[in-house]
């Protein structure tokens, strides 16, 4: 068998990517595990059926999902203001092609505020971008959002776009990884690369989906108790195109992905006549705990590297078991995971978001490693993961 191959720590920085500008954008909304409580108890009777088991008849009524709401961990969720619009709220749920609709109404100036701010921190002009690369979970139509983005934006016509599909919650990090690997054949070229990423995740216009699939189906589906709504931006350039005036927040060392073996029905999400359905498997936080050594080990295998227990985290806020499975299978501490904890604590799961959200909100922590991991887990089991420079 051939010997696995370990890359070193890469030296030139001639060809180093530099992260220059991050934001993250929330609507204004935040609702808590009450709030939830009070929204689906507003549409389903409290004697309706929830769980039926195919052995002995019996029934946990809508209270199990409230209980394992009450226990995630997350105080409060961002939601957009459909929240609150009736049709969100009636005894039918909307359909697939009204869930489209909202969200070609909600996403497109969610993505464009994060992507002002990421831009205005990078001194960069929107018409200045030479490449963009978008991700969603939470829609799926062609063209895609990225074209209503740019047009919101000035984005050039002759920028290259590319939108990624079926990452789901590893979706951030995947198109930051995309970015990159395009940032390299730029500076391959000889021709700067201004490269602007954007994640947007509309859960809740999903919300009524969830509740109706749990409520028909007799399945426990904890995906409502989880996720959130936001939009996250990153611009990334490769040294041609850095000037003085530019900051320079992080600079990607390393970046590599791994599906884990015999994981692949762990994590899904399918499509259904009134929105997106999440599955997530009972068996996922164990099976994250476990996937997350192979990329460490590509990435942090060269002697003249720290141990990746040194270094700040940004994971993935997946879920309370994912974080602290992770954790003790590693062996971080929690003050490195001060990011991941505030994040997830304040705004859940946001899907391909949230590990760029949480990137956001580590730098804003004060001091910290010059080495920061960054991780991501989605369907597959695939887990993305970086190292990253601090300078910020």
């Amino acid at each position: 068998m051939e010997a696995e191959r370990i890359d070193g720590p890469r030296q030139d920085l001639n060809g180093r990517l530099t992260i220059t500008g991050l934001a993250s954008e929330w609507p204004e909304l935040l609702v808590s595990t009450q709030d939830l409580r009070e929204y689906a108890e507003n549409i389903y009777p409290e004697d309706s059926p929830w769980f039926v088991y195919h052995g002995p008849l019996v029934l946990i009524r809508l209270q199990k999902l409230l209980t394992v709401n009450a226990q995630t961990g997350v105080k409060t969720r961002a939601v957009l203001e459909c929240w609150n619009d009736p049709m969100w709220r009636g005894p039918v749920p909307p359909t697939i092609e009204q869930v489209h609709e909202a969200f070609d109404k909600y996403a497109p100036p969610l993505t464009a505020e994060a992507a002002r701010k990421a831009l205005k921190e990078s001194s960069i002009e929107a018409s200045a971008i030479t490449h963009m690369v978008s991700v969603t979970a939470t829609n799926c139509k062609c063209p895609g959002y990225d074209h209503l983005v740019a047009k919101e934006l000035g984005i050039s016509e002759d920028a290259e776009r590319s939108l990624i599909a079926g990452s789901g919650c590893a979706g951030g990090l995947a198109a930051l990884r995309v970015a990159n690997s395009m940032a390299c054949a730029s500076s391959l070229r000889g021709r700067p690369a201004r490269i602007l990423v954007i994640a947007c995740e509309l859960s809740s216009i999903n919300l009524r989906a969830e509740l109706e699939a749990a409520n028909t189906s007799g399945k426990l589906r904890i995906g409502a108790a989880l996720f959130s709504d936001g939009a996250a931006a990153v611009i990334l350039c490769n040294d041609i195109a850095l000037t003085e005036k530019m900051p320079r927040l992080f600079t990607i060392a390393d970046w590599c992905q791994n599906v884990s073996p015999q994981t692949y029905e762990e994590v899904s999400v399918t499509t259904v006549s009134q929105g997106f359905l999440v599955y997530l498997s009972r068996n996922l936080p164990k099976h994250a705990a476990a996937a997350v050594h192979r990329p460490l080990q590509r990435l942090f295998g060269h002697q003249d590297l720290p141990s990746p227990t040194k270094c700040d985290w940004a994971l993935h806020a997946g879920g309370a078991a994912i974080i602290q499975g992770v954790a003790k299978s590693v062996g971080i501490p929690d003050h490195q995971l001060r990011a991941t904890n505030a994040v997830y604590s304040t705004r859940g799961n946001t899907a391909s978001v949230t590990v760029l959200a949480v990137l956001d909100k580590l730098r804003t922590m004060g001091p910290g490693t010059d080495d920061v991991v960054v991780c991501s887990f989605g369907p597959g089991l695939t887990v993305e993961m970086a190292r990253l420079k601090r300078h910020c």
